[in-house]
């Protein structure tokens, strides 16, 4: 999607009853809501306010940090096509778009990257199309899509190389434990399914899911392992959230984001919403048309409402969701121990940046350094985080952002 600001386009290829009365009628419209959607018994359903915009930050936010990543000859990059955050190690892992992963700690100082790893060597990689943790070999896990995974410490050293033939090209990746991992596959091979492998036995097991609209999207993650749970977070329009059961190797819905009116509905629209299993060349071609189709339609549609991320941990959920292709869009911040929901809207109350993670109750976020002070909220931050600010310069390296939330 193109947005107004650089830093986006450089970065990633939006009272008459009394309170009482509000949480009331709020519980009659999540239950009608949900009665009318037949969903899962004990799902847990979250209500997406698109209207309501917080008239203050400090509301929500509880302060804003930045942490400026080491900028040197080595450690430089652009255009990263996707950023992930491992707590136990306190490691960012930076994955760009000519395929170099960049390590760096949780305070900003360059690790090393994997240029030399690079290449046509018995421990290169090539060809990669996703990058995640892996705490059972502790280290990145680096996807190739014909089915080999390239598993590096966080300074390039192989640990790992192993390799079984998927069924069809893969997209994304989390390992489960040391052998067994789970896949999704590109878009338009497959209907909705993901694939258990035993990297082992290289036996395989489908598991399908539901709910895919369209393959709108902004993500670059889609597997989550919170706590002792491992979950899965279908990309493009889709309003569920799946926990994944690594033992029975399956999909279990938990949790659904309901906007209402403001809901996309899949009747109506033009083209379909992904691929399906042919061995048709032909058939492949058209569903591709068909899905684009719907895909383009829904990006330039001015009056539907589109969550082009979303991620969640125990303790709240992060929704970013855009009307068109242009704008800021809008931040929907979700308590889920309170019950209370949060929005900011076409940069307001403040324009925050779109986010990546978050780790605890911080929303995680990257932007080039010339951007930043246009997605912070000064009141929010301290003396010395508006010194970092005022001191980044234009040629640095970005920066990673943390909004935090309050508990």
């Amino acid at each position: 999607m193109k947005h107004t600001m650089k830093a986006r386009k450089k970065i990633f290829p939006g009272m008459v009853m009394n309170a009482i009365s509000l949480i009331t009628w709020s519980i009659v419209i999540c239950a009608c809501s949900a009665n009318k959607k037949n969903l899962p018994d004990g799902i847990e359903i979250i209500p997406v306010e698109v209207d309501k915009v917080s008239q203050d930050a400090s509301s929500f936010l509880e302060k804003i940090e930045i942490v400026p990543l080491e900028t040197n000859d080595s450690s430089i990059f652009h255009r990263c096509n996707k950023v992930i955050y491992d707590q136990s190690s306190d490691l960012f892992a930076i994955y760009t778009s000519d395929q170099i992963v960049f390590t760096f700690s949780g305070n900003g100082q360059y690790i090393a990257n994997s240029k030399k790893m690079k290449g046509q060597g018995p421990e290169d990689y090539v060809m990669v199309l996703d990058i995640n943790f892996n705490p059972y070999l502790k280290g990145i896990d680096l996807l190739n899509p014909y089915g080999t995974i390239y598993t590096y410490s966080p300074t390039f050293e192989l640990l790992a190389k192993r390799k079984f033939k998927p069924e069809f090209p893969l997209e994304y990746l989390m390992a489960l434990d040391a052998e067994n991992y789970i896949f999704t596959n590109a878009y338009i091979w497959t209907d909705q399914e993901v694939s258990f492998v035993n990297l082992k036995t290289e036996q395989a097991t489908i598991a399908n899911y539901e709910g895919t609209i369209s393959g709108n999207t902004m993500s670059h993650s889609c597997f989550y392992h919170i706590g002792e749970d491992f979950y899965f977070v279908p990309s493009g329009l889709n309003y569920y959230f799946y926990r994944i059961d690594a033992k029975e190797k399956k999909l279990e819905p938990v949790m659904y984001l309901d906007f209402g009116d403001a809901e996309v509905k899949a009747e109506g629209l033009p083209g379909r919403a992904g691929g399906k299993r042919t061995d048709s060349d032909e058939e492949r071609r058209e569903i591709t048309e068909d899905a684009t189709e719907r895909y383009q339609y829904l990006k330039y549609s001015s009056n539907m409402l589109l969550p082009l991320l979303k991620f969640f941990n125990d303790d709240y959920v992060y929704v970013y969701l855009a009307k068109t292709d242009r704008g800021y869009g809008s931040h929907f911040m979700y308590n889920r121990k309170q019950k209370k929901g949060f929005l900011i809207k076409e940069g307001e109350p403040f324009i925050m940046y779109l986010c990546f993670g978050i780790v605890d109750n911080a929303l995680l976020s990257i932007c080039e350094p010339d951007e930043v002070h246009q997605v912070v909220d000064r009141k929010l931050m301290s003396s010395e985080e508006i010194r970092k600010m005022e001191a980044l310069k234009e040629d640095d390296n970005p920066v990673i952002l943390k909004y935090y939330l309050k508990r």
